[in-house]
């Protein structure tokens, strides 16, 4: 209120200095002022601009909100006054003249005093002399928030100046900075600056992986460090104009496929839901966006009791361990009486299947650990979501269940068709199939970073190897979406984007952040590998949905008939390694082990 009161009434003293102005304007004296419209017009335009709320407008956060906040609040009072002091005195007098100047000085008054005191606040606060320079590569929403945050020394960074790619943009000032070229002029902009400039920030969230690679390597051979923006699943939505240091999920591109969330709160609001694989990357992702959809309750479940631990502190803020929403179980699923027990406690409605063995080449070496965990554990939680009326369960599987070239993925594919075959109208069960996500335990690409650091070799196992490869939140968010498109017994497969030639990308890393001491050495397929990953198998095919990112495989039916599903899985009981196996190939037509590479 006390700030209110202080503007109204420095507004009130300006508008009637500006309409003595206004009078001698006009009238070339100001003897004979009128003093009841000289007073009374600055009150009216005050009394107005407080009904629109102008004067809760902060100053410093404003531009062009607080000009047409000024202006449709003013502009009506100042229409009604011409019109009044017209049929008063004549709409030729000079009377007239001399309101509608008035009105057109107090309104320059009221909005050039509030830029003059942004001015003022911010004269000089760009130019400290402890801070870097840097050079913004992006001019859009992101970039001209670092120009105001700059502006108001709210930023570590004095700004040198824009480069973007849009031609429109090509020798235009941006926020009183010069947009200096294109990422093609970025070599020749870094000779020129490069004494003077410490970082190159990349401020657009959904750049290719080519440009950010060619930003980052142009960059470092100048001895200038790159640094991004967090893009949007890491800011969960909000704007931000805070900055970080590059990783190597930047550098395979920053593609954001936003998902509408209106049919996933439909789908989860006031729902129980239970995870399995709770700890694992996958599964505390889903835990952690499943928070997002006013839950009743979340069972996480998972054999890795550490992780489990950890998960449900970070999910519950750290204030607690556990509580009446978020319930940590230690199971395993090979476990079926626990499994059935916990699913009749708990009464889940919707069930996320993530609990598996996914690494490839030790589950070559131990094939019956994947089969007995896969297959039978899988078995176990989807009979206890049937007995238990779950309403639905989305199993997360791989693209190594497409014609199988290993155990890990031939197990998968068991799955997916033990879905298939227990799905019916009370409980439906859906599959959806993704590739490599980036940063989950086990994945290459951190590791390649650690060797790179520590100067040792890259070890690549072939030159042609390709993968498909997501970040983890973004996946979570496409399994939540083909999760609530898919009907029962369907398969969804999510679109990963372009493939990655592994060992082009390991190159790149070595030009981005090695320091000439690392190589790359091509060891050779390991057991069970492939080339090439594939989404959906040769005879598959593919229903697009609504979106663009989802679509619906058509796969091979199921052999399981009714009944059969169960004297399979006990027929796994006491048997040896190779035995197995044997049941793994002649349950999986597909399922070729005896060649590593496609």
């Amino acid at each position: 209120m006390k700030k209110t009161i202080t503007l109204a009434a420095i507004d009130f003293i300006t508008m009637t200095i500006m309409g003595l102005v206004s009078h001698w304007t006009v009238f070339n004296t100001v003897r004979d002022a009128n003093t009841v419209l000289l007073l009374g017009i600055p009150a009216v335009f005050i009394l107005v601009l407080m009904f629109a709320h102008f004067y809760r407008i902060r100053i410093a956060n404003s531009s062009v909100e607080l000009v047409r906040k000024a202006l449709y609040a003013m502009l009506p009072v100042a229409v009604v006054l011409f019109f009044v002091v017209g049929e008063w005195k004549g709409f030729t007098s000079r009377e007239v003249r001399w309101t509608t100047v008035y009105c057109g000085f107090s309104f320059l008054t009221v909005v050039g005093t509030r830029a003059f005191w942004r001015m003022y606040m911010e004269k000089d606060v760009s130019d400290s002399a402890s801070k870097p320079f840097a050079l913004i590569y992006g001019a859009g929403d992101l970039g001209s928030a670092m120009a105001r945050q700059a502006q108001k020394g709210a930023f570590d960074y004095r700004i040198l100046g824009f480069i973007d790619d849009n031609e429109g943009l090509q020798h235009e000032i941006v926020l009183g900075y010069n947009v200096l070229g294109t990422l093609d002029d970025l070599d020749v902009i870094l000779k020129k600056h490069h004494d003077r400039l410490d970082s190159l920030i990349i401020a657009i969230t959904n750049l290719p992986a080519s440009k950010i690679q060619k930003a980052v390597i142009t960059a470092r051979k100048h001895g200038i460090s790159t640094k991004i923006v967090p893009n949007l699943f890491e800011t969960k939505g909000r704007a931000d104009v805070s900055i970080r240091e590059l990783n190597i999920e930047d550098l395979l591109g920053r593609s954001l496929n936003t998902v509408n969330k209106e049919p996933l709160f439909d789908m989860f609001s006031g729902k129980t839901v239970l995870v399995t694989g709770a700890g694992g990357s996958i599964g505390s992702e889903i835990c952690n966006q499943l928070m997002e959809y006013g839950l009743k309750r979340l069972i996480l479940l998972d054999i890795d009791e550490t992780e489990l631990h950890d998960l449900s502190l970070r999910l519950l803020n750290y204030e607690h361990e556990w509580s009446d929403k978020v319930v940590p179980v230690v199971c395993d699923i090979r476990n079926s009486e626990k499994v059935e027990r916990i699913l009749a406690q708990y009464k889940p409605d919707i069930v996320f299947h993530a609990a598996a063995y996914k690494h490839v080449p030790l589950m070559e070496l131990y094939p019956e650990e994947a089969i007995i965990t896969n297959i039978r554990g899988s078995y176990n939680v989807f009979r206890a979501c049937r007995n238990n009326s779950v309403k639905k369960v989305v199993v997360i599987s791989t693209d190594k269940a497409v014609n199988p070239t290993n155990i890990m993925g031939a197990t998968k594919r068991v799955v997916e068709m033990m879905a298939a075959s227990l799905n019916s109208e009370e409980t439906e069960f859906c599959c959806v199939r993704f590739g490599n996500v980036i940063g989950s335990r086990g994945s290459m690409l951190p590791l390649f970073l650690e060797e790179i650091k520590a100067g040792k070799p890259i070890t690549v196992t072939d030159r042609k190897i390709i993968r498909y490869f997501m970040a983890i939140p973004e996946a979570v968010s496409l399994v939540f979406r083909a999760a609530s498109l898919a009907k029962g017994g369907e398969v969804m497969v999510l679109d990963m984007g372009e493939p990655v030639n592994i060992y082009d990308f390991a190159t790149k890393l070595i030009d981005a952040f090695g320091d000439g001491r690392s190589t790359i050495k091509v060891t050779g397929l390991r057991p069970g590998e492939k080339l090439y990953e594939e989404l959906l198998a040769n005879k598959d095919n593919t229903i697009p949905t609504d979106n663009q990112k989802i679509f619906k495989a058509k796969v091979n039916p199921t052999i399981f008939k009714e009944g059969s599903l169960e004297s399979f899985v006990d027929n796994l009981s006491n048997k040896s390694p190779d035995e197995l196996v044997w049941i793994l190939e002649d349950t999986v037509p597909e399922f070729h082990r005896d060649g590593i590479g496609k």
